[in-house]
């Protein structure tokens, strides 16, 4: 069976491309002629399946498999921009600076479709066909009422729409970022947002236009980016328009001031159609398209996540259920869960864009949940966790005081793809959770994280490894060269003066590594830095960051006595 992802959609921007995607499949279009007359006998070789997709997309109403459809890749020897059309939909969308789309795109146009229920996917066989909605769409005229009907059912039946247009529909002027820190699942490694202070500063502090820019366009979290894609539907439907949103923010003890151009506004028409999620016109409410892919993405036991939330869906749909009688139901799943996890996936159904409503303490679904089903084959051997999973369940009954969002430490910390979110969320945690001052660095010659209270401080160093962290001599010397800067405090030496960070009061340091878990000789090189700098410091793990976080902000440990549990060079635990 063929891993497919399906549900949150990305870099797909153009409604046009979505209906030429859908024509495709109707062997009688202008976009399937012209692909069999023309497009592919000129795109692609015979090599790369020519005369396959020819043959294919004369059948195409039998469907069509994935891989034929999305392409092969980027070959070895080639690169992106360099790669031959291998795909169906790689020849049928233009790209930018050639006739075709990459493999990616191309990838992404597909999920699109097949979320919002214009296509079927066939997961055992891996194939792609056209459904009914689908064909109203493909055959409904460009800019006609009937298009509009098709798209607005379509879109409507896709959960994180809905969650947008409710964030905006009080009246307010959101950002990109100010959405997405709404809109996912909680505390999952997969829904990621910038905070937005941390981007104002960032572009306030800016050095050149070209900083700036880099800054506006890389700087984005999984959330902001699916909030930015979808906003771009939006407003090819005018449900929303953009418009540009003045922001102040204070951090560091200073008030900052940006304009920030993603910015969102519900407009009349996408308040008049939120009557369709709510049912309160007189159109009935539609039924929201739930897929399994959906409900987990890049965090760990994604299937088994996947799983419990497809049971608690179905079960809570339509009839009010207290936590207790959801954990008893799993149970007879194979599924054993405690009620913190339940209430915050619960909190996270609202947050991908499903009506939970609450009765005394009892919960249900409003909403009629079409599409959600546990594929062949998942449903018994991913009723599993693994050991990331169990600690992050202990932690989390253990949290009363710090927000669960920060649980995505205990994912990011193993995902060695996601240096620059561990380091943020670390930054976060201390300082927006906390009242630690202090903020993220990490750029060249920086430390990733500088925090400090009072007059000690406290230099950070975050390490995401799958396998665990072991503190290589390499990175020992690196925290040694930072720990001598901020000393001798010599531009000369690093002009770039990170240290700066620190108010003048500091003058007691520490530093810390911080990663998911730690291996091997780490506490040789805890020593050794301690030797080689007279500076003492230590090693927490995600786990112990969070347990360390709810001690402060319980009041059972003062922030002076945070700092003195780095006095020993050893992995602190609690």
């Amino acid at each position: 069976m063929a891993v497919r992802t399906f549900g949150w959609v990305q870099e797909a921007y153009i409604i046009e491309n979505l209906k030429k995607v859908v024509e495709v499949f109707v062997a009688g279009s202008k976009v399937n002629k012209e692909l069999r007359s023309k497009t592919i006998p000129r795109l692609i070789s015979k090599e790369n399946g020519r005369d396959v997709f020819i043959r294919e997309l004369a059948k195409s109403e039998n469907g069509i498999p994935y891989v034929h459809l999305k392409g092969k890749g980027t070959p070895k020897g080639y690169t992106r921009g360099t790669a031959p059309c291998s795909g169906i939909i790689q020849a049928a969308l233009p790209g930018q600076r050639k006739e075709y789309q990459s493999d990616w795109p191309a990838d992404s146009y597909l999920r699109w479709a097949v979320s919002v229920g214009f296509l079927n996917y066939d997961r055992e066989k891996d194939r792609c066909s056209i459904s009914e909605e689908g064909r109203r769409f493909a055959e409904s005229v460009r800019g006609s009422v009937q298009e509009t009907d098709v798209l607005t059912k379509a879109f409507m039946s896709y959960p994180p729409v809905c969650r947008i247009l409710h964030l905006l529909s009080n009246g307010e002027h959101m950002t990109k970022f100010e959405i997405g820190a709404q809109l996912g699942f909680i505390g999952e490694a997969g829904f990621t947002s910038i905070p937005q202070h941390m981007v104002i500063r960032g572009l306030k502090e800016a050095e050149s236009d070209e900083e700036r820019r880099i800054l506006l366009q890389d700087t984005e979290g999984t959330s902001d980016k699916y909030v930015r894609t979808i906003c771009s539907w939006l407003k090819q439907m005018r449900w929303v328009e953009q418009a540009s949103k003045e922001v102040a923010v204070r951090s560091g003890g200073r008030e900052y001031k940006e304009v920030l151009g993603q910015a969102y506004q519900l407009t009349l028409r996408g308040r008049n159609v939120l009557k369709y999620a709510s049912g309160t016109s007189k159109f009935p409410r539609v039924p929201k398209r739930v897929m399994w892919d959906m409900l987990a993405t890049k965090a760990p036991d994604k299937d088994y996540l996947r799983n419990r939330r497809t049971y608690m869906i179905q079960y809570i749909q339509g009839d009010y259920r207290t936590v207790q009688e959801i954990i008893e139901f799993l149970s007879t799943k194979g599924i054993l869960e405690l009620e913190e996890t339940i209430l915050d996936d619960l909190r996270s159904f609202i947050n991908i864009g499903l009506n939970v409503q609450k009765k005394g303490s009892s919960y249900r679904i409003t909403d009629e949940i079409i599409g959600l089903e546990i594929p062949k084959g998942k449903a018994g051997g991913a009723i599993t966790k693994s050991n990331i999973t169990l600690f992050k369940e202990e932690v989390r009954k253990r949290l009363n005081h710090v927000d669960h969002h920060y649980l995505i430490l205990m994912d990011l910390g193993f995902d060695g793809k996601s240096n620059r979110d561990y380091e943020i969320q670390t930054a976060e945690l201390l300082t927006a959770e906390l009242k630690f001052k202090g903020a993220r660095l990490g750029n060249a010659r920086k430390p990733d994280v500088c925090v400090f209270y009072g007059t000690n401080g406290l230099i950070i160093d975050n390490k995401a490894y799958a396998a665990g962290y072991s503190l290589p001599i390499k990175q020992a010397d690196e925290m040694c060269r930072y720990l001598e800067e901020n000393v001798t405090r010599d531009k000369n030496i690093n002009p770039n003066k990170w240290w700066e960070i620190f108010d003048s009061r500091v003058e007691k340091f520490r530093y810390a590594f911080v990663s998911g878990r730690f291996t091997g000789g780490f506490k040789d090189r805890l020593e050794n830095i301690q030797r080689r700098t007279k500076v003492n410091g230590g090693a927490v793990s995600s786990r112990n960051l969070l347990l360390l976080a709810e001690e402060i902000k319980s009041g059972r440990l003062s922030y002076e006595d945070s700092f003195r549990l780095f006095d020993y060079n050893e992995e602190i635990l609690f």
